[in-house]
């Protein structure tokens, strides 16, 4: 492989002018090495940080569709009512799922990146939750029951008294015969079943899954941090970005390396808020 010379550079970007680059130092390929493994994090932090966000965004928008208002608007737009409950079973699939899938990245990650303790405690985060909350046990569970049983929505209701909606009856629910733990909770419900109640404190849960998740990559962030903070302060910036260029001193046609600070630091930010993780800073 061609040997490249290696440059930093100080980035400026005032809102009023386009973005400034000045050229600092020369660097060497090991010195960047070592910047480069400061956000090593940043790829995990990125996955979590994405499925975590697509689990709550598919709740709210199973929720936001199964709004009587909404359901109204749609009949209005003639959408048959079979269509309806297809799309309100497709919803909910794709919630239960992406939890499931949160779940797996995280189980995933844990096993591939860090220590056998660290996956146990994870486990046992999962086991309190299943054991405290009903919400929880029920979305576990839920994925089971659709492959093994049946879709939760077969009934469109209408009326002047009690406008639209899609129901989810508890007796259809318990024609599977292996909800576990959560058969209990779904006998105690109501005939007809809000599913849409259960999603807030799931993805509650999902967020505390999330912060907790960082505890167990805390080293590697705060390290990643303190090598990009000596990496500045030896070059003298605050807003590094790296030139790489065939020919010394030449920057034409060179090609330049961003670094993601941005989420470096966001990784950091969901560190701190861990209740349980306390990290001094020196200035």
């Amino acid at each position: 492989m061609e040997d490249l010379y290696l440059y930093v550079a100080e980035t400026y970007h005032p809102e009023s002018t386009d973005i400034t680059l000045t050229i600092k130092d020369e660097i060497a390929q090991d010195e960047l090495e070592q910047l480069n493994s400061a956000f090593a994090i940043c790829g995990i932090y990125n996955s979590i940080t994405q499925i975590k966000d697509i689990v709550v965004e598919n709740g709210e928008s199973f929720k936001c569709f199964m709004m009587p208002k909404n359901l109204q608007e749609l009949r209005k737009q003639n959408v048959a009512p079979v269509r309806l409950i297809t799309l309100a079973n497709k919803s909910v699939l794709n919630y239960a799922s992406s939890i499931k899938t949160y779940i797996d990245m995280e189980t995933r990650i844990l096993k591939k990146c860090a220590h056998s303790e660290d996956l146990e405690q994870f486990k046992d985060l999962q086991h309190s939750f299943y054991d405290g909350a009903m919400e929880y046990r029920f979305w576990v569970n839920f994925r089971n029951y659709i492959v093994h049983c049946e879709f939760p929505y077969s009934i469109f209701h209408a009326s002047i008294e009690d406008g639209y909606k899609i129901i989810c009856s508890k007796e259809h629910l318990l024609q599977f015969d292996n909800w576990k733990h959560s058969r209990a909770d779904i006998e105690k419900l109501d005939d007809q079943i809000d599913l849409t109640a259960f999603v807030d404190e799931m993805s509650s849960m999902i967020f505390a899954f999330y912060i907790d998740f960082f505890r167990h990559f805390a080293q590697d962030i705060v390290s990643g941090i303190n090598i990009y903070g000596e990496f500045c302060k030896k070059h003298n910036v605050r807003v590094p970005v790296i030139f790489k260029t065939k020919t010394r001193n030449q920057l034409v046609g060179s090609s330049l390396q961003p670094l993601p600070i941005k989420e470096l630091q966001e990784a950091l930010d969901v560190l701190k808020s861990n209740p349980h993780i306390k990290i001094n800073t020196i200035k």
